[in-house]
């Protein structure tokens, strides 16, 4: 454990691994289908998370960067009219925490994706999307232009954006390396 780590208890890779993609789904659920009132339970559950692993000062900047970029990049995607949210004329309190929680991710249960490109090009342009399309299912968000051309927008944003996350985290975690010594 370095001095730039903040930790009260350690638990071992493949347990926090479990418990980081635990956290991440249930906030999802309770975010997405409940809206605001789930934003403390989501915040307990990251804080329960932080906790029972080793959080770097490095890794808390990574989670405010990744969820500022991805607050960014949904508002412009309400600006455009590519969402619509019943709730509000921008996005809403819990989607903005939705995205704390998935950059919580990113060092955990999304690391083995740090050492491809390919991988996160795939997960970015596959997988992410679906998680709006998920959404729009239970009306949590409105798809202005059709399913499939929202797909393809957020594919064309997705890719780049994992990328960009996992050059972000590499970069800091170089630079942590040549502060300790290492």
């Amino acid at each position: 454990m370095t001095k730039d780590s903040m930790t009260f208890n350690k638990i071992k890779p493949h347990s926090a691994m479990i418990l980081n993609i635990t956290v991440f789904n249930i906030a999802w659920f309770g975010l997405v289908f409940i809206g605001n009132l789930f934003i403390p339970v989501a915040v307990v559950l990251l804080s329960i998370q932080f906790w029972c692993f080793p959080i770097a000062k490095s890794e808390i900047l990574l989670i405010t960067l990744v969820a500022m970029m991805g607050s960014l990049l949904d508002m412009s995607l309400v600006y455009f009219g590519v969402f619509t949210f019943p709730s509000t004329q921008g996005i809403p309190f819990w989607l903005m925490t939705l995205w704390l929680c998935f950059a919580s991710t990113i060092r955990h249960s999304l690391a083995f994706l740090a050492s491809s490109r390919m991988l996160q090009c795939f997960v970015g342009a596959v997988l992410a999307p679906l998680s709006y399309l998920a959404g729009a299912n239970v009306s949590a968000v409105q798809l202005s232009p059709s399913f499939a051309m929202s797909y393809l927008i957020l594919a064309f944003l997705w890719a780049p954006l994992m990328m960009i996350i996992f050059t972000i985290s590499a970069w800091q975690l170089t630079l942590e390396g040549k502060t300790n010594g290492g």
